[in-house]
């Protein structure tokens, strides 16, 4: 928009600039926030991973006797992989389902109230920012967290899966 309002307003007479020109502290402010925003989801994701692993490890270990008994039934250990990974599948599609329904509500309600930072935030009109903020969806963002929860928890999947189908029956009938 700025450089079609330089190429139609002469130059002698306005000068177009940007917000980020107009004001760089912000701009520097959003980068650095930028970059908090991504290691705080690489800690949130990694914290996914080991609860994911968790849950799928105990719910294996919980099941190694019924592991062994199709094991020795002649069920090959590929299906197993594919069993685990299949449940792991749609508890993910499921939570993925509920953590969009419940954020989507919230956002929808916050929306309209906004946040009141007011306690928090003294001095934010002196850089232009509101001490109320509205949330906003961006659809990109909903698609590449709920592709990286995706991916990453069939990926953890992996592990309690191939443990899984390691068990030789005379083990897994063992446990008791």
């Amino acid at each position: 928009m700025a450089d079609s309002l330089r190429a139609l307003l002469p130059a002698a007479n306005y000068e177009v600039l940007t917000w980020r020109e107009l004001l760089p502290f912000i701009t520097a402010y959003l980068n650095v926030y930028d970059g908090f925003i991504f290691i705080w989801f690489i800690i949130i994701f990694i914290a996914m991973g080991f609860g994911i692993v968790n849950t799928t490890l105990m719910a294996v270990f919980e099941r190694i006797r019924e592991f062994g008994l199709l094991k020795a039934l002649g069920m090959k250990p590929l299906w197993i992989v594919q069993e685990v990974l299949t449940e792991s599948f749609f508890l993910l599609i499921i939570g993925m389902i509920i953590g969009n329904a419940l954020s989507f509500g919230s956002i929808f309600v916050l929306s309209k109230t906004g946040i009141d930072l007011s306690a928090f935030a003294a001095g934010s009109e002196y850089f232009g920012i509101s001490r109320v903020i509205y949330p906003a969806v961006y659809m990109y963002d909903v698609f590449m967290a709920n592709l990286v929860v995706f991916v990453l928890g069939l990926l953890v999947s992996l592990y309690p899966a191939v443990k899984a189908a390691r068990f030789t029956p005379i083990e897994a009938l063992a446990q008791t």
